[in-house]
């Protein structure tokens, strides 16, 4: 069965965060990566659907690496466009959606569908919590590879890990 590891770049902590960047990868327990996503998203149109923009967070950023930073300024696309291609990729079929943290990541993707409104890909049943399955089945993460912070390589990282958790 595919499944989808989500991992968002955000310039908020809040449920309605202004999305910087999208990385997501479809897995097979038994075959592993399958495809991946990527897209930089224009703040401009999250904050012109009401989504949030906190300093705090704006300052965090500013102390991240300079290859984190500059991810975020290539490519940018809509807000609705990334969703669009977002949907787009993820395909017709509701599929299980990997979030770290059970309020964080689907949370906000939701709720950029709905400011936007579209209607997200894959039914509420499908929400799965990476970092509470990570925490209860402790098996050791590989290496990091590829840049902190930046979502499609956070995805993938976690894509690999929760691989191994489920394969062992």
């Amino acid at each position: 069965m595919i499944q989808v590891m989500l991992d968002l770049e955000t310039m908020s902590v809040r449920s309605n965060a202004a999305i910087a960047s999208i990385g997501a990868v479809k897995f097979e327990v038994g075959t592993g990566i399958v495809d991946q996503f990527y897209r930089t998203v224009d703040l401009r149109t999250c904050k012109a659907v009401g989504l949030h923009v906190d300093p705090d967070t704006v300052n965090w950023w500013n102390q991240q690496s300079k290859e984190a930073r500059q991810a975020l300024l290539k490519d940018n696309v809509s807000l609705v466009q990334a969703l669009e291609d977002f949907s787009s990729w993820f395909g017709t079929s509701s599929l299980p959606v990997w979030g770290n943290g059970a309020g964080f990541d689907n949370v906000i993707m939701e709720n950029a569908y709905v400011a936007c409104n579209m209607k997200r890909p894959w039914r509420p049943w499908e929400d799965r919590c990476y970092r509470t399955i990570k925490n209860i089945i402790q098996v050791p993460a590989d290496e990091r590879q590829g840049v902190y912070h930046n979502a499609l390589d956070d995805a993938m990282h976690q894509t690999r890990h929760i691989l191994k958790i489920l394969e062992s």
